[in-house]
């Protein structure tokens, strides 16, 4: 039951940061995602935590860099 109390805290910190993320210039979203997806990967040990959560950094990661690259062809 401990557990689900954690999860739950760690999901309302991650939207919480998601929301500043958002709010942040493309290129500074970028890093912070790969930050994000580095600390990820690292994790406890050799096992990964949450292997959904990677793949969802991963996409979000393509999603803003698709919007850099569309922002440039604007130009």
């Amino acid at each position: 039951m401990a557990e689900k109390k954690i999860d739950k805290k760690a999901t309302k910190k991650a939207a919480k940061e998601a929301e500043v993320i958002k709010t942040l210039p493309l290129p500074e979203q970028l890093a912070k995602k790969r930050e994000e997806l580095l600390a990820a990967q690292q994790g406890l040990g050799s096992t990964l935590q949450n292997p959904h959560a990677i793949k969802n950094i991963k996409k979000d990661i393509a999603r803003i860099l698709t919007k850099i690259n569309a922002s440039k062809g604007d130009k």
